[in-house]
């Protein structure tokens, strides 16, 4: 066999290897090939294809790169080095890659391909206005294409665009009216512009065109929080938390989602001070598979229904008449009443007698050996939940051992709560060395301002600190560093601690 023959018969079996998910053996004979004809690039790409797929982006790269030195004038060679880049986060060298990749021309596969990654570098890079420009390329390619659509819509929502975000939103929902993905795109884009009776009603086209899922339950909550910050009536938190039960009841959640339900009413019952039923929410999340099947109720208190009045009574009725003259009109109504008239025993004998619905619906439950562990980030948040909980029932000593465990997380904003809990938790309990204690903290809190101007958390918590010992100037002082609109709300706090409030 020729040497030309040779490589053309490993390149084969590689590619077939690759295609099968057989990454080592690619690797092994696009290497036997790359050793008969160095010069090849097709040699190198099938290399640098097995190293991607195993994993080792940067020998990927170099691979790609001598494909490209033996091939300048192919587009397709810089598209695939431009996409390993990307992998590596390399975003500059990417971009770069890819132009020349677009200028040079690609086969119509990786032209879309480039076309999507262009667009979702710019966005990392913030060149919002050139990644809706790329997208508009690929869509030409393509036509209609829902994931093209969704990137931009969350791009307008980026940009602030509630119009244009809405239009395509409107484009995703004639495609697929039945699928929610339309409708939430454009309810999130109406609560980011704050347009809160135009986002429920369109809760309220969802809920006629899609099934019940999960989605459509937390943004129906999210809605209700909007309405709090807005108006601070409190029902939202009983509807917040009806709404929570009604998704476990109506639709079939994941051991995940019900994980989730349990959570967010604990949040809820948090914001309400209600720590006992935040509690068994929390707990229930820690066991959310007994927890469902063995029906464990969000909604501990059922809200009684106001009892009707004569005049409600006759307010319905008069409604009523209305309603019935609008349809049939004054004779028409009679009409139909006189053709309808009972026979001499007093029934309708002609009418057919319906057989009763047989009801045979299983009730849902979760498979007891469901594979879940709950992600890093609902672990914090129940160790949050547990933490604020404990503090609203008192009990200094469990919110002390759960502000350590939010201690433990990779996640600077839940150290600093977690450390703020703690010492806290002993100052009410009146431990003697409780100040002791602040003054660390407070260094601990300089320190990160120190290491991170940006940390305003650090920032707030310092002052907080202040305030607790009531070192009120101190705390004035050190407000001194915040903007504006984070500064007046902290004065008014110092103000009202002043005064002996909280």
């Amino acid at each position: 066999m020729s040497a030309d023959n040779k490589v053309a018969q490993l390149l084969a079996d590689s590619k077939l290897a690759f295609l099968n998910q057989q990454n080592e053996q690619a690797l092994k004979l696009a290497t036997e090939a790359r050793k008969i004809e160095p010069n090849n690039p097709e040699t190198h790409k099938c290399v640098a294809n097995a190293y991607m797929s195993m994993g080792q982006l940067e020998e990927a790269v170099k691979c790609y790169t001598i494909a490209a030195k033996y091939d300048p004038a192919n587009g397709n060679r810089y598209f695939d080095l431009g996409y390993a880049c990307a992998a590596m986060e390399r975003l500059g060298d990417a971009l770069k890659h890819l132009a020349k990749a677009e200028e040079l021309g690609c086969i119509p596969e990786n032209l879309i391909q480039l076309y999507n990654l262009l667009g979702i570098i710019c966005v990392q890079v913030g060149k919002l206005d050139d990644a809706l420009i790329n997208l508009e390329k690929a869509q030409k390619l393509v036509g209609v294409d829902l994931d093209l659509l969704q990137r931009k819509v969350v791009i307008y929502g980026m940009k602030n665009d509630i119009r244009k975000g809405l239009e395509v939103a409107n484009q995703i929902k004639l495609i697929s009216p039945s699928d929610y993905r339309g409708y939430q795109f454009a309810f999130k884009l109406l609560l980011q512009g704050e347009y809160l009776d135009i986002a429920e009603k369109e809760l309220e086209k969802a809920a006629k065109y899609v099934e019940p899922n999960m989605n459509y339950y937390v943004d129906c909550i999210s809605l209700e929080v909007a309405k709090y910050k807005k108006d601070g009536d409190k029902k939202h938190y009983e509807n917040s938390l009806a709404l929570v039960a009604e998704s476990l009841e109506k639709t079939k959640p994941t051991v995940k989602e019900v994980t989730e339900a349990y959570i967010n009413a604990s949040e809820i019952y948090v914001q309400m001070e209600k720590a006992d039923d935040a509690l068994n929410c929390l707990n229930a999340a820690l066991n959310p598979i007994g927890s469902f099947n063995l029906g464990f109720e969000v909604l501990v208190e059922q809200y009684e229904p106001r009892e009707l009045t004569d005049y409600d009574l006759e307010d319905m009725i008069a409604e009523d008449r209305e309603r019935i003259a609008e349809k049939f009109g004054d004779y028409g109504f009679e009409e139909f009443v006189e053709s309808h008239e009972v026979d001499e025993d007093g029934t309708h004998d002609f009418l057919t007698e319906l057989p009763e619905e047989e009801k045979n619906e299983e009730k849902y439950v979760l498979e007891a050996d469901a594979e879940f562990s709950p992600s890093v980030e609902l672990t914090e948040q129940i160790n949050r939940l547990f933490t604020a909980a404990y503090t609203i029932k008192k009990d200094y000593d469990k919110v002390i051992a759960y502000a350590k465990k939010m201690q433990a997380s990779e996640n600077i904003f839940n150290v600093h709560a977690g450390k703020y809990a703690e010492v806290n938790a002993h100052l009410l309990k009146g431990d003697a060395d409780a100040n002791a204690r602040y003054e660390d903290l407070i260094k601990y809190y300089r320190n990160a301002m120190i290491k991170d101007p940006t940390d305003i958390m650090a920032a707030t918590m310092r002052i907080q600190c202040f305030i607790d010992l009531g070192r009120y100037d101190e705390a004035e002082n050190a407000s001194m560093v915040l903007a504006e609109e984070a500064r007046k709300p902290i004065l008014d706090k110092i103000a009202k601690a002043r005064q002996g409030g909280e």
